[in-house]
C-alpha cells in the first residue's frame, strides 16, 4: 500500500518488498525447480545484499507445483523442447516452461506466452504462423522432444 494512504504517524515496515504470487500454484519443470533450489542454497543468509532475493525464492518455491515434461498426442507439451525454422532458414530451440523459470536467452519461454501457446500441441513438420515485430512469420516445427 502506498504511504500516501496512511496517516502520517502510521508505522510503515520498510523491509524488502516481495512481489505477490498468484493464488494458484504455478507450474515448474523439475529442472527449473532444481535451478531455483540450487540458487537458494548458494545465498548466504547473513548477506544483506541477497536477502530480498532469498525471500523471493522462498515465496516462489512455496507456490509452485512440479510438472513433469510431457508430449501431448505426439505434440509439444509443458516442458518440451521445440525446434523451429523460420522463413529465412534460421533455427531456434525453445523449451516450454512455467513463468518462474523463463530465460529467453537460454530459449526457455513461458508456455502461457503468445509463442508458447502457439507451440503447444504442435508436431514435427507442422507450420504455424506467428506475429513478430508487427509482421507475420511462418515457423516450421523441426523437432519436438522432452526437455533434458
Amino acid at each position: 500500500m502506498s504511504k500516501a494512504f496512511l496517516p502520517e504517524d502510521a508505522a510503515v515496515d520498510e523491509g524488502p518488498l516481495v512481489p505477490p504470487r498468484p493464488a494458484e500454484p504455478q507450474p515448474i519443470t523439475p529442472a527449473g525447480h532444481r535451478r531455483l533450489l540450487e540458487e537458494r542454497a548458494r545465498i548466504d543468509p547473513n548477506d544483506e545484499a541477497t536477502r530480498t532475493r532469498a525471500l523471493v525464492l522462498d515465496s516462489i518455491l512455496a507456490t509452485v507445483r512440479i510438472v513433469e515434461p510431457t508430449l501431448v498426442d505426439g505434440g509439444a507439451g509443458f516442458g518440451c523442447e521445440v525446434t523451429v525454422e523460420d522463413e529465412s532458414g534460421a533455427i531456434r530451440t525453445y523449451t516450454l516452461v512455467g513463468p518462474d523459470e523463463v530465460d529467453p536467452k537460454a530459449g526457455r519461454i513461458s508456455s502461457a506466452s503468445p509463442l508458447g501457446r502457439r507451440l503447444l500441441g504442435q508436431q514435427e513438420g507442422e507450420v504455424i504462423e506467428v506475429e513478430r515485430g508487427g509482421r507475420k512469420d511462418e515457423l516450421t516445427i523441426v523437432r519436438v522432444a522432452l526437455a533434458k
